[in-house]
C-alpha cells in the first residue's frame, strides 16, 4: 500500500512531471547557492531561504519588505533536526510525537547557528516540520534546515495558489514549485515553549484544545491584538497589529447579522459572506463572494485568502466582511486573521 506521502507525490509529479522535475532542481541549487525560492506547504506559499545563512535570510526580508522586528519559521525533517537547531525538551518531543509533521510551530531556545535576523534578535527561535512532499523532499535534498516566511509582500494577504505567489513579486518572482493549492490555507498555530506554562502566539488548524489534550495541562493564550506593539522583536510571525491585510480597505463586522442589515454597504462595493444559503438578497447591487458552501471551518480557511485577493483584484472602494461566533472555537484563527487585516471594526 502506497503511503499519504507517495500518492501525494506521484500526483505532484504527474501534473507537469518535467516542469515540476526542472522547478525543482532550480529551486535545490537556488538555496544551496544562499538564494531564495518559492514552495508550497500545506498552509501557504513560503519564500524559503537557508536558515543558517544571514545573508539568505537578508535577501528574504528585502524581497518581502519585511521588518527585521519579525521573526522567520524555520523548517525541518523532524524533532531530531529540530535538535540541531534548538534546546528541544520532553514537552516538544511529545507534541512533535502527535502533531508533526503538520501545522504546529514551536518556540524553543536557539542555537548559535542560526543568525539574529531568522529570530529578531531574540535567544528563541520558531521551528516546524511541514507535512507537504514537495517541501519535505526539498528538505531532504537540500539537508538544510529552511526558514519560510508566507510569499508575499509583508503584511499583505498569504498565497495558497502558485498564480497568487506568483503575482505577489511579479516580475522579481525568485523560481517557484507548484505544489497545488495549499490544502489547510491557513498559518499554522504557534506555541512558545520558552516560559514556565506554554502560551499560543498565533492561532491556526492545531487547536489550543488539542495541545491541551496532549500536553495534560492548561496553556496560555497570548494572542491577544494589544500585545502587537510593531516597534518591538516579536518570538513569532502573525503578532503585528496590521497583517494579512488586502490593499481594498477590510470593513470588519461584528456579525453577519449585523452585516446584512448594515446601512454602511453602499452600491458597488463587495460582500464576503460565510457561506451560500446567507440571506445575501438582501445587500443589493454588490459584489458577493462566498467562502464556503457548508459553513465548515475547514473549507472557509482553504478559501479565506483566496478569496480575499480575487475581492481585491476587483478595486472597489471597500470589501465588508463579518466576524465568527466567539462560541465556535475553531474559528479563532479567522477571527485572528481578519482582525488583523481590517481596515475598520464596525
Amino acid at each position: 500500500m502506497l503511503s499519504k506521502s507517495s500518492v501525494l507525490n506521484d500526483r505532484v509529479s504527474a501534473a507537469t512531471p518535467s516542469l515540476c522535475l526542472i522547478a525543482f532542481d532550480e529551486c535545490v541549487e537556488a538555496l544551496l547557492n544562499l538564494d531564495v525560492c518559492i514552495l508550497p506547504t500545506e498552509t501557504v506559499y513560503g519564500l524559503a531561504c537557508s536558515a543558517l545563512s544571514e545573508a539568505a535570510v537578508q535577501k528574504v526580508f528585502k524581497l518581502k519588505g519585511r521588518p527585521s522586528t519579525n521573526p522567520l519559521i524555520v523548517h525541518v525533517l523532524c524533532h531530531d533536526s529540530a535538535e540541531e537547531i534548538c534546546q528541544t525538551n520532553n514537552m516538544s518531543k511529545c507534541l512533535t510525537d502527535h502533531f508533526w509533521p503538520g501545522p504546529l510551530t514551536l518556540v524553543l531556545p536557539k542555537k548559535s547557528c542560526i543568525p539574529h535576523a531568522v529570530s529578531a534578535g531574540l535567544s528563541s527561535v520558531a521551528v516546524r516540520s511541514p507535512s507537504h512532499p514537495v517541501f519535505r523532499r526539498v528538505l531532504e535534498k537540500a539537508k538544510i534546515p529552511l526558514a519560510a516566511p508566507s510569499a508575499n509582500l509583508s503584511n499583505r494577504l498569504s498565497t495558497t495558489t502558485l498564480r497568487d505567489a506568483k503575482d505577489a513579486f511579479g516580475s522579481e518572482c525568485p523560481p517557484i514549485i507548484d505544489g497545488g493549492n495549499c490544502e489547510l490555507g491557513i498559518e499554522s498555530t504557534v506555541l512558545d515553549l520558552t516560559t514556565s506554562t506554554p502560551s499560543i502566539l498565533r492561532h491556526g488548524p492545531i487547536s489550543q484544545k488539542q495541545i491541551e489534550n496532549i500536553l495534560d495541562l492548561k496553556v496560555n493564550d497570548c494572542t491577544n491584538l494589544s500585545n502587537g506593539n510593531d516597534k518591538l522583536s516579536k518570538k513569532s510571525p502573525g503578532q503585528g497589529l496590521k497583517h494579512y491585510s488586502p490593499n481594498t480597505p477590510l470593513f470588519l463586522h461584528s456579525s453577519v447579522q449585523r452585516m446584512i442589515t448594515s446601512k454602511i454597504i453602499k452600491e458597488d462595493e463587495i460582500v464576503i459572506f460565510p457561506k451560500v444559503n446567507c440571506e445575501s438578497s438582501e445587500i443589493k447591487n454588490s459584489f458577493q463572494f462566498f467562502l464556503s458552501t457548508d459553513g465548515s471551518y475547514e473549507e472557509t480557511a482553504k478559501n479565506l485568502y483566496r478569496t480575499l485577493r480575487a475581492a481585491d483584484k476587483l478595486n472597489k472602494r471597500k470589501i465588508h466582511i463579518s466576524l465568527y461566533s466567539i462560541q465556535n472555537e475553531s474559528f479563532l484563527p479567522i477571527n485572528d486573521r481578519l482582525n488583523r487585516a481590517s481596515y475598520k471594526r464596525v
